[in-house]
């Protein structure tokens, strides 16, 4: 039978051409989902021909052909996309966040195609299977869970017999009634599995890195987790040769040699992390990989053999920072221990993924205070970057089946399903009717916490480390805490910009006002005339001035090729994103103050920064020389090369009168090559040279 397997749309969420446009967005959208991979490859073994519709690549050419896309019109043209393929089965992959759009583009899908079955899998649609069938006339099967064994079987009763009751897995409509098989048993040795069949989609051309899945199952039962609900409780990994051989194959199809290995819970069996790390360095291969583990499953020991075998990330969901609430939700984590593993991943030079998640209905004040603590943990350490997220009563979990008649409503009720910065109106009905097929988008109830502020919350502490980390770390140390200051941060942001609710708020704290605003109540607050804070605040307003003048001084002229002999009516310009920060200490030495949460040792001076610009809100900063310091000073975009010349002789005494043209050239010259600068040449005539009157002076020649 034709099948085609259809993705799940994650890159929904996301509206407008700049947003769409971002390099984050594209590279997240861009990531091939395993799930309908290893499926594809299983039809493909046994000689079927499966095709693939990617939801997100057709979301971006939605977007791109309405200048702009809000997801309204987009289930009309994914259905139309998807039928484009023909195909007697459409087999739907679902995750919670989308499911509502899956919905109805399924039953766009169906209205075109009327003889056609509309199957649904995935996560969400294996716990909601009974409720989506009975509520959904145009859905036709669920099938639940695991499907590399279930969906050939399934396939082959469609063809012939049709005894759909012997199908594992499976949930189907008869007549009026609504049949749930026995659940299909998990598939023990996943090294028979074939590689997900990364080849039709095309995601991997051109990537960086490839998702492979490394095993399934995890033991734990969290009570917010619905893990379990599709991988169950069975433990089990791939053997190292085997991801070894998926490594090399996909290395020499597509150039890749870092990983990400899929499984949650990698790190609980000891012995098998040891043996799969001792293969990676056997191998000589020096792939790269990043995974998830839990701060109890590792030690610095085993962290060492893990970077010595190529990991270079770990994410850790430590999620809640109170031993009482650790208890509440059965992670039972020690928080202690947490802070310890997150420094040690830090001193192996790990990047490490530190998962919080505020909202539960236990929650007091002083567990959310202990919760930030950790964030903030983890926010002092360079290689980690620490998420915050809003509790979703995810479908048929624990925390669900408590809570479910006391759910509420609102926009933005939680990001922990990747809801969007608005939801649309027709996710919105399905919503409100179904709330137990969707219940992943209402807020639990937080008796001992005003929900408003923990939404803001949120928003501010993701954005503001995004944007000024170390900034936000020293006014945590400087003083009682974040969550104590953004209170008082709250309460001006209340006074200057009232009424933002919802996906207003959320705009706030990703726009540029968010920053200005910020920054000025901080340089206003007594906590602004701390010393360490106030080396922040001077650092961001030299970035600031830094931006101004790089937008307002850019020169005519054409642009001088880096290596070409340099003229000296020559007019060199820091580049737009190449931010120049001149201050009155070494900024190094009070990070390493703020890193260790102790007094900083102050070397006063003048120290020279350039900060490059990743994006609005991140950048890099890297300590120059300061004779490249004096350099990048001069280089405004109004002075000629003989007029930095000139200042530079007095900026750097200790250069020799003889040695100034040279030492002056090359420096300009280095300055070039790094990136830093771009040189102009005016067309106004050439100075004169002592030397040669009738020909431009060029740098070039040796000194002496």
């Amino acid at each position: 039978m034709n099948v085609c397997l259809v993705t799940a749309p994650t890159a929904t969420e996301f509206e407008g051409l700049e947003e769409l446009s971002s390099k984050s967005v594209r590279w997240a959208a861009s990531q091939p989902q395993l799930g309908i991979l290893s499926l594809a490859a299983v039809l493909l073994g046994r000689g079927d021909n499966p095709r693939i519709v990617d939801l997100n690549r057709a979301y971006f050419d939605w977007a791109e052909s309405v200048s702009g896309a809000d997801s309204a019109g987009f289930a009309a043209f994914a259905a139309g996309t998807i039928v484009a393929r023909d195909a007697e089965i459409y087999g739907f992959g679902s995750i919670c966040s989308s499911y509502a759009l899956t919905i109805r583009i399924a039953e766009a899908v169906k209205a075109l195609r009327p003889q056609s079955i509309i199957l649904l899998g995935g996560p969400q649609a294996s716990v909601v299977d009974v409720a989506t069938v009975a509520a959904f006339p145009f859905i036709d099967l669920v099938l639940r869970g695991e499907a590399e064994r279930s969906l050939p079987l399934l396939l082959d009763q469609l063809k012939e017999e049709r005894r759909l009751g012997e199908v594992p897995g499976l949930t189907y409509r008869n007549g009026t009634q609504t049949c749930r098989n026995p659940n299909a048993p998990v598939i023990e040795d996943l090294d028979d599995l074939p590689t997900p069949a990364y080849h039709l989609t095309g995601d991997l051309r051109g990537a960086t890195k490839a998702a492979l899945e490394l095993g399934r199952g995890c033991p734990y039962a969290c009570t917010f987790c619905s893990t379990n609900d599709f991988f169950r409780r069975r433990f089990r990994l791939r053997s190292p040769e085997r991801v070894l051989r998926d490594m090399r194959q996909i290395a020499a199809e597509y150039g890749i040699r870092n990983f990400e290995l899929v499984h949650d819970m990698f790190t609980i069996d000891r012995r098998r992390v040891a043996a799969f790390c001792e293969a990676m360095i056997a191998s000589g291969e020096k792939f790269t990989w990043s995974c998830s583990a839990r701060t109890d499953c590792v030690d610095e020991e085993l962290l060492e053999l893990m970077a010595r075998g190529g990991c270079n990330g770990i994410f850790y969901g430590v999620e809640v920072g109170s031993r009482k609430m650790q208890k509440i939700i059965d992670k039972n984590l020690d928080p202690q221990r947490a802070d310890e593993i997150i420094d040690a991943t830090e001193r192996l030079g790990i990047h490490s993924t530190v998962s919080m998640i505020i909202g539960f209905p236990e929650e007091t004040q002083e567990d959310l205070r202990q919760t930030v603590g950790i964030y903030m943990h983890s926010a002092r350490c360079p290689h980690s970057s620490p998420q915050l997220n809003l509790l979703a009563p995810l479908a048929e979990t624990p925390l669900h089946a408590r809570y479910r008649h006391d759910l509420v409503l609102e926009e933005l009720c939680s990001d922990m399903s990747r809801q969007g910065s608005s939801q649309n109106q027709a996710d919105l009905q399905l919503i409100r009717k179904y709330p137990d097929i969707f219940p992943n988008f209402y807020l639990l109830p937080t008796p001992h916490l005003d929900r408003k502020f923990l939404l803001e919350l949120r928003e501010f502490a993701l954005n503001a480390i995004e944007r000024f980390r170390w900034l936000v770390v020293s006014i945590d140390q400087a003083t009682t805490g974040l969550l104590d200051f953004l209170s008082e941060w709250r309460a001006h942001r209340l006074s200057i910009r009232p009424g933002l609710q919802g996906s207003e708020l959320r705009q706030y704290y990703r726009a540029p006002q968010f920053r200005g605003d910020f920054l000025k109540f901080v340089r206003h607050h007594a906590i602004g005339r701390h010393a360490m804070v106030e080396v922040f605040l001077d650092y961001e307003d030299a970035v600031r001035e830094s931006a101004a003048a790089a937008t307002a001084a850019q020169p005519a002229g054409e642009l001088v090729a880096t290596g070409s002999n340099l003229l000296e009516n020559d007019v060199p310009v820091r580049k737009e994103r190449t931010l120049f920060v001149e201050l009155s200490c070494d900024i190094q030495r009070i990070i390493d103050g703020l890193k260790l949460r102790s007094e900083p040792v102050w070397v006063r001076g003048p120290h020279f920064y350039v900060a490059r610009e990743a994006s609005e809100a991140t950048r890099g900063v890297e300590q120059v020389s300061s004779w490249l310091g004096c350099v990048l000073r001069a280089c405004d975009g109004r002075h000629s090369i003989e007029e930095i010349k000139d200042r530079l002789a007095s900026d750097i005494p200790e250069v020799e009168a003889s040695l100034r043209d040279y030492v002056f050239g090359r420096l300009l010259e280095g300055a070039q090559a790094k990136g830093l600068i771009s040189i102009h040449r005016m067309q106004s005539g050439f100075p004169q040279s002592a030397d040669c009157p009738t020909a431009p002076d060029a740098f070039g020649t040796s000194p002496g």
